[in-house]
């Protein structure tokens, strides 16, 4: 039985239409029950799953992005955020993955970032969409910081005032990484080189840059 999807025997218990390898709404399935989406340090939405009423997952959906080239007046640019893909995982008795399959993928509506030179350089490519993405994904970090370390938040914060809300606001993190980078006090120092534990040798300011945009 720990081969069979879950899934499937419930929609067979409550003789819904449809098939397991088909799209389904499974916010209508009165037999599962959403759980809050599980984000990373990032912010990104890494996953979210459907469980039966006695707590086993029975759907799992994963959240990824999709980069590769996009051309723009006859040139391509290499590494362009182009959109999302959702995959859906349906699970086994067994609590291992039985079958995936991928959504069509979401895709930007892509416009290009000129440098402002006055030559129309080109130095990426964004969409209302996706800023808002980027956005919603700055201040939820912003968020987890805070909550898992509310002492060391205020005291960044405190100190790196307009640099860290100029990131928040464009997703430009020059100006703040170069203040880290820059920092002479002693005080802030010791808080900056200290390792974090569980990731160590991995010290709080190498964290801090690795979850910016």
């Amino acid at each position: 039985m720990s081969a069979k999807i879950v899934l499937d025997y419930y929609l067979d218990q409550y003789q819904t239409l449809g098939n397991t390898l088909s799209d389904i709404s499974f916010d209508n399935l009165s037999f599962l029950q959403e759980r809050e989406p599980v984000y990373n340090m990032k912010g990104q939405k890494v996953s979210k799953s459907y469980y039966d009423k006695k707590g086993k997952e029975v759907v799992r959906i994963t959240y990824g992005r999709v980069f590769g080239n996009y051309e723009h007046n006859g040139k391509a640019y290499s590494n362009v955020f182009l959109g999302l893909q959702k995959t859906v995982h349906y699970m086994d008795w067994a609590g291992e993955i039985a079958y995936s399959k991928k959504k069509q993928l979401y895709a930007f509506d892509l416009q290009p970032v000129f440098l402002g030179d006055g030559n129309e350089t080109v130095v990426g490519f964004s969409s209302q969409k996706q800023r808002q993405i980027l956005k919603s994904e700055r201040f939820s970090a912003d968020d987890y910081l805070q909550a898992m370390n509310p002492q060391l938040y205020a005291i960044l914060y405190a100190h790196y005032t307009n640099q860290y809300n100029a990131y928040l606001r464009t997703g430009i993190k020059t100006e703040f990484v170069s203040a880290l980078n820059a920092e002479a006090s002693i005080d802030i120092l010791a808080l900056l080189d200290k390792e974090v534990y569980g990731c160590e040798p991995m010290t709080v300011k190498e964290l801090i840059i690795m979850n910016l945009q």
